[in-house]
């Protein structure tokens, strides 16, 4: 017999970010199965702006913290790849400059609401009651993306994997916070 050569399950990215007025960004990427399981998890230590960079960024300060150094960061951590990387934050979408990826923002939207005529230079569509959209620097195919992510949200409501990332961060932020309570817990318990 010889070397396992299984084929990694397919994957979809979720990359959202948590912010904290005193300590700053903490960011989160989470990867799903097809059937919304979870294959790698990765955060960050939280990343604070210092008041020269607010001033020398601008208003371009936010997409480059969350899209070039949070995003891209937990992007290479992880081990493996993925069909499309998703986000709920806007200014995370910069990651398209550096990612090969499909990276696409997902919103809840009214499908009444919306007009089947798409004028729009930035690619976009409607997946049961969320809207995907890129940038004008993404170059994915609005039914090639669709079909990717189709199988996961048939299992999935695609914003819910975002709040699964959001508990996961918030969690982690108690346990460094007050590490002799999780001690005096874990030795009680043992």
């Amino acid at each position: 017999m010889g070397k396992n050569t299984a084929n990694p399950l397919p994957a979809i990215g979720f990359l959202t970010v948590l912010e904290n007025e005193q300590h700053g960004y903490f960011g989160g990427y989470l990867l799903l199965s097809e059937l919304g399981r979870p294959l790698e998890f990765h955060c960050n230590t939280p990343v604070l702006p210092n008041d020269a960079q607010k001033i020398l960024y601008g208003a371009s300060l936010r997409p480059y913290v969350l899209g070039e150094l949070i995003g891209q960061t937990l992007v290479e951590k992880a081990e493996l790849p993925v069909q499309a990387i998703l986000t709920d934050q806007e200014e995370m979408l910069s990651l398209t400059l550096l990612r090969e990826e499909p990276i696409a923002c997902l919103a809840a939207v009214d499908t009444k609401s919306l007009s089947d005529t798409n004028d729009s230079i930035v690619p976009e569509f409607v997946l049961d009651n969320h809207r995907l959209h890129g940038t004008s620097t993404c170059d994915w195919q609005p039914e090639q993306l669709r079909t990717t992510i189709a199988p996961l949200a048939a299992y999935v409501d695609l914003l819910e994997p975002f709040e699964r990332i959001r508990e996961a961060i918030r969690e982690a932020q108690r346990i460094t916070e007050n590490p002799s309570d999780n001690e005096h817990e874990s030795s009680a318990a043992a």
